[in-house]
């Protein structure tokens, strides 16, 4: 008869309870992107503000050109947004989430987060002792709004190089010009070109117009991919979103709204800018100014956009390995102690 030693059990049984903790922890997921409404790349400084879709603007507060951070501030219909974390990097762009309950295939209840806007810092430049920072601006479809407002949502379309794409509203998009991976494409209404610009595979072709003293994407488009064949080749698009036209007469082109205040109660504001030391770390973990850090944590509840709907800003796609090395840890120390 062979006789296993204590420890030996006691080895297993820990590695079998890890394995069923493991099994039965929820597993983070990445927040998940609705339709692109807005793009744009933008160079601001401190005290710009930009408008965006759907009611969103947000404001530059600083950055910091040795860290290569931004900390802004977020505003929907001009109230702003209680966020926990307020920076961003290149690394890591500042996301705005929005956390809606959706009912699963198993007919449960599971909340999903959204991503509703991303900005990236890319490139940082001093001029006039001012900072100023070029930033990468993506707006994704906020699923908790109810934006029937399209003629075309989230789609793919190919277009031949040397015909015309047609679109809704008496708009086409026409390709010319292929060669080394990039094309060149020119929106048309009616006949009047509106906007032509050369792209490369992955770039976005955006036209918006000036409405009502707010920027309105009509037409965004994203360089899928090529296709060449022996007599043609076709470029394909993806993430492809029309609006209606609501001005007749507007100039056509790409216009954003940057101004220095959102509203009227932001005119008289004449607090300074809050600062961010150039020896920030990527963790903010020195950063002296309280008010900066009253930013970071403004309070202990989730935040919430002007809907109500509750964000979450936790991270927790780190607990799951630190979980199992310290299982795993208690496990070898019994083994070493029976």
């Amino acid at each position: 008869m062979i006789v296993v030693p204590m420890r030996y059990i006691r080895f297993v049984v820990v590695c079998v309870m890890t394995l069923l903790i493991l099994l039965s922890s929820p597993v983070y997921c990445s927040p998940e992107e609705g339709a692109m409404i807005y793009y744009s790349e933008e160079t601001l400084s401190a005290g710009d503000i930009v408008q965006l879709e759907q009611g969103y603007s947000f404001k530059l507060i600083d950055s910091s050109k040795d860290s290569g951070d931004i900390l802004l501030k977020v505003y929907y219909k001009d109230e702003e947004i209680d966020i926990r974390d307020s920076f961003g990097d290149e690394d890591k762009p500042f996301e705005y989430i929005v956390t809606m309950e959706e009912t699963n295939e198993d007919k449960k209840e599971e909340e999903i987060d959204y991503v509703v806007l991303r900005i990236t810092p890319v490139d940082f430049d001093e001029k006039d002792d001012r900072i100023y920072v070029e930033v990468e601006i993506e707006q994704f479809l906020d699923p908790e709004q109810e934006d029937d407002d399209f003629l075309m949502l989230d789609t793919s379309k190919s277009v031949k190089v040397g015909e015309s794409l047609s679109l809704e509203d008496g708009y086409t998009l026409e390709a010319s010009d292929v060669e080394d991976d990039s094309v060149i494409l020119e929106l048309s209404r009616d006949g009047r070109s509106l906007k032509k610009e050369e792209l490369e595979t992955g770039d976005i072709f955006i036209y918006s117009k000036n409405v009502d003293g707010n920027s309105r994407t009509i037409f965004i488009a994203r360089i899928s991919k090529f296709f060449e064949s022996s007599t043609s080749s076709t470029v394909i698009l993806k993430d492809v979103t029309q609006r209606p036209d609501l001005e007749e007469n507007s100039i056509g082109n790409v216009v954003r709204d940057i101004s220095k205040n959102v509203s009227e109660n932001n005119n008289n504001d004449t607090n300074p800018l809050i600062s961010i030391p150039d020896s920030i770390d990527k963790n903010k973990g020195e950063l002296n100014s309280s008010a900066t850090q009253n930013i970071m944590n403004p309070s202990s509840t989730p935040a919430t956009n002007g809907n109500g709907n509750v964000t979450d800003h936790v991270n927790t796609d780190s607990f799951m390995p630190i979980l199992f090395i310290i299982i795993i840890a208690i496990g070898i120390v019994i083994f070493k102690l029976s």
